[in-house]
């Protein structure tokens, strides 16, 4: 099978999946991957096309791809798959991309079934995965944070954390687009780097925190594209990345988490702000149980969540639908 996997056109994080998924290509025996990284000018694109004659073309998102590009994708015979991987908070800009393709895999079963409703078919779930060779336990690092978030500063993880500035005398960790002017005064309980970090650097601030706070985006955040106001189902990627540095997750309580994680022997989730802060002072007390379900979350991210799983998952419905 040859695939040509188009990159999304999208920097940093989506650099970094390229290379997961890529690396991934290149591990199946018999599969030939070529890469090409999209340009605006769909020629250069269309002369790989026709000298590669892939069976596949893969991309994330697509909505970067020049409408001549889509459109030569749509009636070319090879197969075509898109990988939505910002559902469902870009589901106006998703619905202008799927009918120019064969099969789509969305993150979020929210989005998958929105799109159904629509009367598009193969539409699968098929969440981002993880990848161990970067997200792995750092036993040289202390554990000098009691709470690290990275992420993007989004009202509700604010808040929370502001909450826990409040409530507790713990030290955090954030890591991200974040200020000091979003809280009320400086207090020295709270580092704050502002800017994006590699996933490399992302591991050993996992690893270097006793809780690892995980929280989802809103699915109506005033710079969403969700007119239909779909709402968000499924875990992030981070989930993955985090279990698999064997860090204790405690993560918001979201739709789909028990079909990927045990609760409280793999991952911890809290529903209110109450459990919130009494399921931080608890864990932060107990350290045997906490690393017990951190090494237990770890176990499950490399036996079910890794890019390997998720391309040999993607390639399994593939041939299926497609009859390879």
């Amino acid at each position: 099978m040859k695939v040509l996997y188009l990159s999304s056109g999208y920097p940093r994080i989506y650099q970094f999946f390229d290379e997961c998924i890529l690396n991934e290509f290149h591990k199946l025996p018999d599969v030939e991957v070529k890469f090409y990284k999209l340009i605006e000018q769909p020629g250069p694109f269309i002369s790989l096309c026709e000298q590669f004659q892939p069976d596949i073309v893969l991309t994330m998102l697509g909505d970067r791809l020049p409408k001549k590009s889509l459109e030569w994708i749509k009636h070319h015979n090879f197969h075509s798959i898109l990988w939505l991987t910002e559902d469902p908070y870009f589901t106006d800009r998703s619905i202008e991309i799927i009918p120019f393709f064969d099969v789509v895999f969305s993150i979020d079963i929210g989005a998958v079934n929105y799109y159904k409703s629509l009367g598009y078919q193969n539409i699968y779930h098929l969440p981002l995965g993880t990848d161990p060779a970067v997200f792995f336990p750092k036993p040289h690092i202390q554990k000098t944070n009691d709470i690290c978030f990275i992420g993007h500063s989004y009202p509700e993880r604010i808040r929370l954390v502001q909450l826990l500035l409040n409530e507790t005398a713990f030290h955090i960790q954030v890591i991200g687009k974040w200020k000091k002017k979003l809280f009320y005064k400086p207090t020295k309980k709270l580092n704050i780097i502002n800017s994006w970090i590699h996933p490399l650097k992302v591991a050993d601030y996992y690893s270097n925190a006793k809780i690892v706070l995980n929280t989802h985006r809103s699915y109506n955040y005033k710079t969403n594209q969700n007119s239909a106001g779909i709402v968000n189902q499924s875990i992030n990627n981070r989930t993955f990345d985090i279990a698999a540095c064997g860090s204790f997750q405690l993560i918001q309580w979201i739709d789909d988490l028990p079909q990927h994680f045990e609760e409280n022997k793999e991952i911890v989730s809290f529903k209110s702000d109450e459990d919130f802060l009494n399921k931080v002072n608890y864990y932060l007390s107990n350290d045997e149980e906490r690393e017990l379900i951190a090494a237990n979350g770890r176990k499950k991210a490399l036996m079910n969540h890794t890019f390997n799983h998720r391309i040999n998952k993607m390639l399994e419905i593939v041939k299926e639908i497609l009859h390879y």
